[in-house]
C-alpha cells in the first residue's frame, strides 16, 4: 500500500479553514471595535471631569485678580454672517435657527453646523465657488453642532433645540467681560476670508492684541474653514442652552430649575419666556477651542471628544451661568461646568459608559 506523506489539503478542507478564519476574524474585529468604543466613552467622562476641575482650580487661583482675557479666543459656537457682522436686532431676544437664511432671504448667523450651502460660499476674492466638488462634499459631510441645534421628534413628541441664539445686551456684555469672556472665536468659510477679507494684518486683533487667525475650525474640513476672534458687543449673537430641552443638564450641574408645572406663558421654542419668569438662569455656551487662552494656559492640547466622528464639532463646551435677574440684585456670570459636544454632562456620560459596558 502506497503512502502519501506530502498529501495536500482538499478544496473542501481549504474552504472550511478559510470560513473558520473569516468567522473568527469577524468576531475579533467586532470585539475590538466594542473595546475601542468603551475606551472612548471612559476617556470622554475623564475629559469632562478633568476640564471642569482644571478650570475651577485656575479660576480660584485668580480670585481677587483680573480674569479678563482668560477665555480670550473661546469659540462662540455661532457661524459668522456673510460680511462678518451680527444682526443688530432686539437685544436680549432668543431665536432658534435651523437654516442659514431667514424668510426674506437675508443672511443671518446660526449655531455652528459647518458649511450651510454651496451657493453661499465665496472665496477671498468674492468669486462664487459653489460648483467646486470639494465644497459640495464638505457641505454634505459637515454637521458641526447640528444634533444640539435642531429640534428632535420621537414617538410623536417634539423636543426643541438644546442650543439657541441669544443677542447680548450691554449688561450681558459687561457681566461676561468681568467673568473673563470678552473675545470669542468665530467660524468662517475659508482661511482666505479670515485673513484677506477681514483685513487681518491691519486689524486691531493682530496689531494690538497679538491674536492670530487659524485655518480650520474644529469638526470641519481644515482647508475650507477658519476661526477668527471678535470682541463681544451689544447685540452680538452667542449660544445659550435652552431650558426647555436641557433640564437634565441644569440639574446635573446643581443649578436651580424651578418647576414649570402650571406656569402660563412659557414657550418651548423661546427660552426668554423661562428666564423672564425667573424659572432658571442663563447658561452661555462657549467652545474650548485649540486656540482658546484657557486651552493654551492649562492644557497641552485641546481635549477632543473621542466618541464623535471627525465631521462633527469635537471640542468640549464651557458653560457660564448668569442669573435671570428676577429676585436677584446682580448680573454676575460664573463658570459652572462642562458638557461634551453631544450635550452630555459628566454624570450622563458616566451613565452611558456604564450602561454600554
Amino acid at each position: 500500500m502506497k503512502s502519501h506523506p506530502n498529501r495536500g489539503f482538499t478544496l473542501i478542507e481549504l474552504i472550511l479553514v478559510v470560513a473558520v478564519i473569516a468567522i473568527v476574524s469577524t468576531i475579533a474585529v467586532g470585539k475590538f471595535s466594542d473595546l475601542r468604543k468603551t475606551a472612548a466613552r471612559r476617556t470622554n467622562v475623564a475629559n469632562i471631569k478633568n476640564i471642569t476641575r482644571t478650570i475651577n482650580t485656575e479660576i480660584a487661583r485668580l480670585e481677587g485678580d483680573s480674569q479678563k482675557g482668560m477665555f480670550a479666543y473661546a469659540e462662540s459656537l455661532v457661524d459668522s454672517a456673510v460680511g462678518g457682522g451680527d444682526p443688530r436686532g432686539a437685544e436680549g431676544t432668543f431665536a432658534v435657527r435651523d437654516s442659514w437664511y431667514d424668510a426674506s432671504g437675508g443672511v443671518i448667523p446660526g449655531i455652528y453646523c459647518g458649511i450651510k450651502t454651496t451657493t453661499a460660499v465665496s472665496n477671498a476674492a468674492g468669486v462664487g465657488t459653489g460648483a467646486i466638488a470639494a465644497i459640495s462634499d464638505a457641505h454634505d459631510a459637515n454637521v458641526g453642532l447640528e444634533p444640539l441645534a435642531k429640534a428632535t421628534t420621537s414617538r410623536g413628541k417634539t423636543t426643541p433645540a438644546k442650543l439657541c441664539m441669544y443677542y447680548l445686551t450691554e449688561a450681558d456684555v459687561s457681566a461676561l467681560s468681568e467673568a473673563g469672556v470678552s473675545i470669542v472665536s468665530r467660524h468662517n468659510y475659508s482661511n482666505g476670508q479670515a485673513t484677506s477679507v477681514l483685513n487681518w494684518s491691519s486689524s486691531v486683533y493682530c496689531t494690538q492684541m497679538g491674536l492670530h487667525s487659524t485655518g480650520g475650525g474644529p469638526g470641519m474640513r481644515p482647508d475650507l474653514s477658519a476661526c477668527y476672534p471678535v470682541v463681544l458687543t451689544n447685540g452680538s449673537a452667542v449660544a445659550v442652552l435652552n431650558p426647555a430641552a436641557c433640564e437634565t443638564i441644569y440639574r446635573d450641574l446643581g443649578l436651580d430649575y424651578a418647576s414649570t408645572y402650571n406656569v402660563d406663558g412659557l414657550d418651548a421654542n423661546n427660552p426668554a419666556t423661562y428666564y423672564s419668569k425667573g424659572i432658571c438662569c442663563k447658561l452661555y455656551a462657549f467652545g474650548l477651542g485649540r486656540d482658546c487662552e484657557a486651552t493654551t494656559r492649562f492644557f497641552e492640547n485641546a481635549p477632543r471628544c473621542p466618541t464623535l466622528d471627525k465631521t462633527r464639532y469635537r471640542n468640549y463646551i464651557l458653560l457660564f451661568k448668569q442669573n435671570s435677574g428676577l429676585g436677584n440684585s446682580g448680573t454676575a456670570v460664573s463658570f459652572v461646568g462642562v458638557i461634551d459636544p453631544a450635550g452630555n454632562t459628566a454624570k450622563q456620560a458616566q451613565y452611558e459608559s456604564d450602561w454600554a459596558s
